[in-house]
C-alpha cells in the first residue's frame, strides 16, 4: 500500500512525556484536539523508511541502541511548519545528530530533517489560537532521550522500542 510507511523515532523519558503531555492536556482543555496520530508517545522522528525495509530497520534499531548512551536534550523552541503543525523543538545537540545520521532519510516527505515534538496539527486559524496557550505554558527545560522506536502508519502499529545504554 503506497500510503503505508515506516518511522524510527527518538523517545523521551516519563518526566519529559509527561511534562510535553501536561501542555497538550491544556490545548486539549482548552478545546484544541488537533488532527495528529492519537496515543503515540512524544518523539522526535529520526528518519522514515519505506515498509518493504521493516526487518532492516528493526536490526537497525536494536544495532544503534547498544551503541547509544541516553542523553539530556534541551527543549527550547516553540516552532512552526507553515501554519498547520505547532510544535516544541529541541536545541540539537551532537548527542542527537549522531543519532539521527544512522536513520537519516527522506523517504516519507522529501523535506529532509528538523527536529521537532509535534502538539498539535490543524488549520491555520486554529493553530493560530492554540499558539498563545502553548507560550503561556511552555518553559524551556531539559529532558532526556532514551529509547529508540519504530512503527508503521497508517494504520499506526507499533513494532519495536530498544532502550538506550
Amino acid at each position: 500500500m503506497k500510503n503505508k510507511f515506516l518511522c524510527v523515532m527518538a523517545q523521551y523519558d516519563k518526566i519529559t512525556e509527561l511534562k510535553l503531555k501536561k501542555i497538550q492536556k491544556v490545548l486539549s482543555d482548552n478545546g484544541f484536539v488537533g488532527k495528529q496520530t492519537p496515543n503515540l508517545p512524544n518523539h522526535i522522528t529520526l528518519g522514515s523508511f519505506e515498509i518493504t525495509q521493516e526487518e532492516v530497520i528493526k536490526e537497525q534499531v536494536r544495532n544503534v541502541s547498544k551503541q547509544f548512551h541516553s542523553f539530556d536534550i534541551k527543549l527550547n523552541n516553540i516552532g512552526l511548519f507553515g501554519l498547520d503543525v505547532l510544535f516544541i523543538a529541541p536545541s540539537v545537540n551532537h548527542e542527537l545528530l549522531n543519532l539521527q545520521h544512522y536513520f537519516n532519510n527522506d523517504y516519507a516527505d522529501g523535506l529532509g530533517w528538523a527536529a521537532h515534538t509535534t502538539m498539535l496539527i490543524d488549520n491555520q486559524k486554529t493553530i493560530l489560537k492554540a499558539l498563545p496557550c502553548v507560550a503561556e505554558n511552555f518553559k524551556s527545560f531539559t529532558g532526556t532521550i532514551e529509547s529508540i522506536s519504530l512503527y508503521e502508519f497508517w494504520p499506526t502499529r507499533f513494532i519495536i522500542e530498544e532502550k538506550l545504554l
